[in-house]
């Protein structure tokens, strides 16, 4: 009888171990989802007060970083902190790139001047329907070197333009150092297959419009790196959620 005791106390001992370890794994795969997820902000219906709480929630959950559109990098700079844990990504000249390249050279340097790590630029979407790939590659190497060492990505709006001129531009930005390629739009998700095959592993891919978990999942399995959503302290919040509770 002191024996089977003896057991039934290992057994229950295991147990709390082993439950112990699951949550721990769940977490740690949790948070590596949550570093994937962006917190899309670049648009006029996000204010101060909203960035302020944006910054805060993103640095509290640890998302990959902010978005925001250029006016405000300086501040959110300021409201992510010195000891910030997501990055600042200043969005510029979206969505369809159409200021003149020494603007947007500028445009870059003013955004990392502010404290952007990241700057996202449009590409010059009239040009890549003229098929005029010679301004678009000479645009891409100036925005790298104004970028100097920070991240440089390329926006696409994919409802502004056909396959064949995504999957082209896309490899321009490739041979151009591009660190990554961000799609926009409502058919961006159908894209990532074609650009990934374009890009050849030389930059990462970002899938924009992610509302829920089943979204941000779908555009990962597909190849995407990195998943943008306007509502991602949510997204993240239901990712620890679901983390915490699956044993």
């Amino acid at each position: 009888m002191e024996t089977n005791a003896t057991n039934t106390t290992i057994s229950q001992n295991e147990k709390l171990l082993y439950s112990q370890f699951r949550r721990k794994i769940n977490a740690e795969a949790a948070r590596a989802q949550i570093r994937k997820l962006e917190y899309d902000l670049a648009d006029v219906r996000s204010g101060l007060n909203a960035l302020k709480t944006a910054c805060q929630d993103a640095n509290a959950l640890q998302l990959g970083a902010v978005c925001v559109m250029p006016c405000f990098v300086r501040q959110c700079a300021a409201f992510l902190g010195k000891n910030k844990k997501s990055s600042l990504v200043a969005c510029i000249n979206q969505p369809t790139g159409g200021d003149v390249t020494d603007i947007k050279v500028k445009a870059v340097k003013r955004a990392v001047k502010d404290g952007a790590d990241e700057v996202d630029v449009a590409a010059p979407v009239a040009h890549v329907r003229e098929a005029n790939y010679a301004y678009v590659r000479k645009e891409f190497r100036k925005l790298r070197s104004a970028a100097k060492t920070k991240s440089l990505r390329i926006a696409l709006d994919c409802t502004l333009l056909t396959r064949e001129e995504i999957i082209r531009v896309c490899s321009v930005a490739a041979d151009c150092r591009v660190n990554c390629i961000k799609l926009a739009g409502i058919s961006g998700a159908d894209r990532i297959a074609d650009v990934k095959t374009a890009v050849k592993d030389k930059c990462t891919i970002k899938s924009e419009g992610a509302a829920s978990v089943l979204e941000m999942s779908g555009a990962v399995d597909l190849g995407a790196t990195v998943v943008g959503s306007r509502n991602a302290a949510d997204v993240a919040r239901a990712i620890m959620t679901a983390a915490d509770t699956e044993l």
